[in-house]
């Protein structure tokens, strides 16, 4: 978990906190974990100001999008259960992940959609044809779309054949029929 004053700094940095880096949970800090928790959080009963193990994934997953990231939002990769079963965020979001997205992007120089991100264990289990294992459990994989180059079986090859060239590849396939014209790309950390 991050300390008081790592809280407090990403907090500052992203808008949150308005109180000095400091180090002592006030006020000030329960409030900024609070407006964090409404921001991102869907299920009022995750929305309560105290800084647990889900608002500091929460955090700590901001942080990761904010710094290896420049086209992408942390809602993105928000669980598809919607607050059914989890927080939206049940797992820290791999580096190497977001880091490989950003690199397809790049490359692509087209925008790239997120269309599976982040998956809780209830979720992912009512996916017809999700592996138990699935990198998604635990923010080592997306499900990610580019128009043109996805709408093309040679495209969705190509995104492939890139992805596999990225440090800590894993793992990547085309579009099963339950993912539409989506590329699976997984890092191993």
């Amino acid at each position: 978990m991050l300390t008081i004053k790592e809280r407090q700094t990403y907090l500052k940095k992203y808008g949150f906190y308005t109180g000095k880096v400091d180090g002592i949970e006030g006020p000030l800090t329960k409030k900024a974990y609070l407006a964090l928790q409404k921001k991102y959080f869907v299920r009022k009963t995750d929305i309560d100001g105290i800084y647990g193990l889900n608002t500091d994934i929460l955090l700590v997953n901001l942080h990761r999008v904010k710094t290896y990231t420049k086209n992408f939002e942390l809602k993105e990769f928000r669980c598809g259960c919607k607050g059914k079963y989890c927080t939206g965020y049940p797992e820290y979001l791999s580096i190497q992940m977001l880091k490989n997205l950003q690199a397809t992007r790049n490359w692509l120089k087209r925008p790239v959609s997120v269309r599976s991100g982040l998956r809780c264990i209830r979720y992912n289990a009512k996916l017809k044809g999700s592996s138990p294992k699935s990198g998604h459990l635990k923010g080592k994989a997306v499900d990610m779309y580019s128009y043109p180059k996805s709408l093309t079986a040679k495209g969705r090859k190509q995104i492939i054949a890139y992805f596999k060239k990225l440090p800590g590849y894993y793992y990547a396939y085309q579009g099963t029929s339950n993912m539409g014209f989506s590329t699976h790309l997984e890092v191993k950390e």
